[in-house]
């Protein structure tokens, strides 16, 4: 059967974008290409990931499918954490911080991970809040995005320098989380697919609104580069909010055939195993940043086909 993998194809764009931005792709280069690319354009991959997500979620919420979806994902999460654990897992001693530390780790995800974890409590808020009317969905999901985004923004340029709330606001997951970061982005997906959004916005419209977001996108990267002494990377953009709604659109309106779920499964292995195959790149190489993000995407590609073949069998990767 026939359907659009426009979506798909996205999705394995973003998945090496990903790649890209952990493996500081151009810093080798040009400090003002990497921060255009890693610290500007890249920066739209995980919001639209979650953007498709919410799209998809809206339908699990209709069909009363929310626990399978749910347990779905939380195993995900619990195999990829497992799969990395050797990077993040220790015993904890018998004091309290090392306790909490590991008990934060477990719940906020190490590095990629962090965005299943995010996703999940996305879903869980949005699955609480999602009889509201779209409206007050809307105004919520706002203002958390501005809350998260004026959090970063506090403690990138240390508004508070020496104060609890500087360092408090220098945490990643300050920001960085399920309420500030991923609940807006799944918000919007769900809303786009309950009012059938993308076929009320002409192509026109979506070009138009890509090309507005896009450019303020650069833009304020651009800016944090030229006003930061020590430009510190940024997962929270003013501009997100308008650029990956309409990248979602966009693609969305481009009618791309296909009869395979291939693409779809070769972006989500790529995302979860690329950390891996970094680590060991960066062991085992001497390669400049550039080159180790185009290798590392190699290997990611020729590892997700073994993943996607064992997926088949225990179906608890993918």
């Amino acid at each position: 059967m026939e359907r659009n993998i426009s979506l798909d194809i996205l999705k394995l764009i973003m998945a090496c974008m990903i790649v890209g931005l952990h493996a500081n792709f151009l810093e080798d280069v040009t400090v003002l290409g990497k921060t255009l690319t890693v610290q500007g354009l890249f920066r739209v991959a995980v919001p639209s990931f979650l953007i498709i997500n919410g799209y998809y979620f809206f339908q699990a919420l209709s069909e009363c499918r929310f626990n399978l979806w749910l347990k779905k994902v939380f195993m995900l999460y619990l195999v990829w954490m497992l799969v990395y654990s050797f990077y993040w897992f220790s015993l904890p001693d018998y004091s309290l911080k090392s306790i909490a530390i590991l008990g934060a780790k477990m719940i906020m995800g190490y590095h990629h991970l962090w965005y299943l974890s995010g996703m999940i409590g996305a879903a869980i808020i949005l699955f609480l809040l999602h009889k509201l009317s779209s409206p007050m969905l809307l105004v919520f999901s706002f203002l958390s995005f501005s809350t998260g985004v004026v959090i970063q923004y506090l403690g990138n340029y240390n508004i508070f320098e020496g104060s609890f709330l500087d360092k408090f606001f220098n945490l990643i997951w300050s920001h960085r989380n399920a309420l500030f970061f991923s609940f807006p982005f799944m918000c919007l997906g769900f809303l786009f697919n309950k009012h059938s959004i993308v076929s009320r916005i002409s192509l026109k419209w979506a070009i138009f609104g890509l090309s507005i977001g896009l450019f303020l996108l650069l833009a304020e990267s651009y800016t944090n580069y030229l006003n930061m002494n020590e430009y510190d990377g940024f997962d929270n953009y003013f501009s997100l909010i308008l650029v990956c709604p309409m990248i979602f659109v966009f693609i969305s309106k481009i009618e791309v055939k296909g009869r395979t779920k291939e693409i779809a499964l070769y972006s989500s292995a790529i995302y979860f195993i690329h950390s891996l195959i970094l680590s060991l790149l960066k062991g085992l190489t001497l390669l400049g940043e550039t080159n180790l993000t185009l290798l590392t995407i190699f290997a990611s590609i020729i590892a997700s086909y073994f993943i996607i073949e064992l997926n088949k069998k225990i179906k608890i990767l993918l």
